[in-house]
């Protein structure tokens, strides 16, 4: 092994022969780890391996496989029950991708780490501080991981890593929860996650959680990018596109593609429009682009974007919606440098969304995705063939795209998004899921208006449904519910808001009733 690894051992029981690096033996608790800190610091190592003695120490072939994979900081912690948990986080983020319970058999993308088990590159442990509002080792390690992942560090369950490992469950204290809850959330979130769980946690634990705040500064993780890495790779990518009664927009974003560097192998173009209001004429502009032209009758996002992926010859493909613009000539190019640089399956961008509020891009970030958003994603065209392609029941629907990410993802897929890669969505005010009256009123529209309500689509509860517990469901309704009271602006609106939304209340459990019913009918069909 050509690196370095110091070892951080807790509960040493006999002496352990370390060849690697340096090597620390400790108690397993939060002041044993932070007393050595500067210590391992000061090493000249290039991993940190953070170990439990009552399990086998990982094999120098173990290591060795782990960093040939791809991440910066690898753990064990699905392994030992800590994939569901925090349980309070139900309460906050029920239907996250990030928060969603996949099986340990599966290496993916998770900040639910443990120091019982974790192997990281240094810069991890300098980049990221070890909170102290705990002594208690678990929450802690969860608390790192979480704020790794947030500041750029790419965290992986591995499989390989977890091998010799036995399955366990893990409890953390009620306090512990509500103290991660306190330290990574807002006040709001803070007192929402307390009051659903008021039976459980007494007041003396939710007023010791709630004084218990630590102040963090986030740090951003350098991740290497550069275009070096595209050297003698395989830089083929078939663009996919539905288009339903956008011509005009299409024929501008094609323009845009047409200068790029390098050049698509293919653009499928997957028209949807009406036969009566269907034509071919703006084909007649773009002869020297590599335009594969197909036509439906069935419309719906779903089944078009299924038939481009079906006659694609790339190695990836790149989604757009038909009304994007402002295409950088190297915007292609930035996107496989980011998903070779980062060994990744699927590169996000991060589009500026006409109509919704700015993205800070002031600082480069390249980060673990919780989305896929279809109107700029480039994905690995084997990933999306083994996960089935698009759910066809979403048609006409909302959050498509979310739902084929979440089964990518527990697939094992690594999704990144770069906060670099830029191009506005238009939103167009005719044409796409607006035809099938779809996206009425969006969260931010609801939270301008007192009168307006936001309520989750029945095709969001069938994902759901779909993808994660019956508890976290509810609990993603209950939210749901709580945001119809929700008003960005001054507290006389506010006042109005909660009054107009108290009022009515019953109208807006029968809603959210009718379209669980709605979800559970299409989870049947």
């Amino acid at each position: 092994m050509n690196v370095t690894i110091t070892l951080v051992i807790f509960n040493e029981i006999s002496n352990i022969e370390w060849e690697f690096g340096s090597k620390y033996s400790i108690d397993y608790s939060v002041k044993s780890l932070l007393s050595i800190r500067e210590e391992i610091l000061k090493d000249t190592s290039d991993y940190i391996l953070f170990w439990d003695c009552t399990n086998p120490i990982p094999k120098k072939e173990t290591i060795e496989k782990v960093l040939k994979t791809n991440g910066n900081l690898w753990h064990i912690g699905t392994k030992l029950g800590l994939n569901a948990k925090p349980y309070l986080l139900d309460f906050i983020q029920p239907t996250s991708m990030l928060h969603l319970n996949i099986s340990s058999t599966i290496t993916h993308s998770s900040w639910k780490n443990t120091f019982k088990g974790c192997l990281l590159e240094k810069r991890v442990f300098t980049n990221v501080t070890i909170s102290n509002y705990s002594n208690s080792l678990d929450i802690i390690g969860l608390d790192f991981g979480y704020n790794a992942m947030k500041s750029g560090v790419i965290t992986r369950y591995s499989v390989i890593l977890s091998d010799a490992i036995k399955e366990t469950s893990n409890n953390l204290r009620k306090l512990d929860e509500l103290l991660f809850i306190r330290n990574n959330f807002d006040r709001k979130a803070f007192f929402w996650s307390y009051l659903l769980s008021f039976f459980k946690i007494s007041p003396f634990t939710f007023f010791k959680a709630y004084i218990n705040k630590e102040n963090y500064s986030e740090n951003i993780f350098n991740q290497d990018a550069s275009q070096d890495v595209l050297k003698d790779k395989d830089l083929s990518v078939s663009i996919v596109i539905a288009t339903l009664e956008r011509y005009h927009y299409l024929e501008k974003e094609l323009e845009e593609l047409r200068l790029l560097e390098p050049a698509m192998k293919e653009i499928i173009i997957v028209d949807q429009t009406p036969k009566e209001k269907r034509s071919k004429e703006f084909l007649q502009s773009f002869d020297d682009l590599p335009i594969v032209y197909l036509e439906t009758d069935k419309i719906g996002q779903c089944t078009a974007r299924n038939k481009g992926i079906e006659v694609a010859k790339s190695k990836f493909i790149w989604f757009l919606d038909d009304d994007m613009e402002e295409i950088p000539t190297n915007y292609l190019e930035k996107h496989l440098i980011t998903i070779y640089s980062m060994n990744a399956d699927i590169s996000c961008g991060i589009p500026d969304e006409i109509g919704t509020n700015y993205i800070d891009r002031s600082i480069p970030k390249i980060e673990l995705s919780d989305g896929f958003p279809t109107n700029d994603v480039l994905v690995k065209t084997d990933f999306l063939l083994d996960a089935g392609g698009f759910d066809v029941k979403m048609d006409q629907k909302q959050s498509e795209d979310q739902e084929i990410g979440l089964r990518l993802m527990k697939n094992g897929a690594l999704s990144v998004k770069n906060n670099q890669l830029r191009i506005v969505h238009l939103r167009a005010n005719r044409g796409g899921l607006r035809n099938h009256n779809v996206r009425k009123i969006t969260f931010a529209s609801s939270r301008k208006s007192v009168f307006q309500r936001r309520f989750l689509h029945y095709s969001e509860i069938y994902l759901n449904l779909k993808h994660f517990s019956k508890q976290q469901v509810l609990k993603s309704l209950l939210l749901n519910i709580r945001g119809t009271f929700i008003i960005h602006d001054g507290i006389f609106k506010k006042f109005l808001k909660f009054l107009f939304s108290l009022l009515i209340l019953p109208n807006t459990l029968l809603v959210l009733n009718r379209r669980l019913k709605q979800a559970k009918m299409m989870m049947n069909d």
